[in-house]
């Protein structure tokens, strides 16, 4: 049978091919600068932390535009997102590294809905198309390869491509982010999805205090592992 990283290592390279989405607009890191910047990660956010035996996954939007892959060699650097991200992991009992060092057994997982890149800066539209070809591909296989305890989704895009890569029921967004208790995924792993921890989402939708209380849910969750 083929090992965690073997297997890993195939789906990595069937997205470097990947041109489904290159007509509606997004790019794929293996393209720009003939495969200069990319990795051997599934995409940009993992070569932070990209811990195959993760007992937490986070699933964020996109990683972003070509751009700033372009600008910032194709790594994460710090930002006022990524802190943040850290702090809400140190709250719960995780700590990582500040972007971009990473651990290998960091005990985490960030992946992106959508892998490939978009043009025209972060805030740029994205399409719903990128969100089910990409679920439909990767998103799940990342999370049955990886078979976390719980599963993070970071904001609405995100939390809808888990919950249509693994045919939920259709919950909105704001129903499952306050519901107070997580969603079952048909791995044994549990989906708890909360606001975006970027500045935009802090300004107008769900303050500081009031994320560090949503990410209490997680901390119980990977307290009640068995191999907590």
């Amino acid at each position: 049978m083929p090992s965690k990283a073997s297997k890993y290592i195939a789906l990595v390279s069937a997205r470097k091919v990947c041109t489904e989405c290159h007509s509606s607009g997004l790019t794929n890191p293996a393209c720009v600068r003939n495969g200069a910047l990319d990795s051997g990660e599934i995409g940009p956010w993992t070569r932070w932390n990209g811990d195959l035996n993760a007992r937490l996954v986070v699933v964020g939007q996109e990683w972003g535009d070509i751009a700033s892959f372009e600008r910032q060699g194709g790594i994460d650097t710090p930002s006022p997102t990524n802190e943040m991200l850290r702090e809400l992991l140190a709250s719960v009992g995780v700590s990582i590294l500040r972007a971009p060092g990473c651990a290998q057994s960091s005990g985490v997982f960030l992946t992106n809905a959508a892998l490939c890149l978009k043009i025209g800066g972060a805030q740029a539209p994205v399409k719903q198309e990128w969100f089910d070809n990409c679920g439909a591909s990767f998103l799940r296989a990342q999370i049955e390869l990886v078979q976390p305890r719980v599963v993070v989704t970071l904001g609405e895009r995100a939390y809808r491509a888990v919950r249509d890569a693994f045919a939920l029921p259709n919950a909105s967004f704001h129903r499952a982010a306050n519901r107070g208790h997580p969603m079952s995924l048909p791995i044994s792993s549990l989906l708890v999805p909360v606001y975006h921890c970027g500045q935009r989402i802090l300004n107008t939708h769900r303050k500081r205090e009031a994320q560090f209380q949503d990410w209490l849910l997680v901390k119980a969750l990977l307290a009640s592992s068995p191999d907590a």
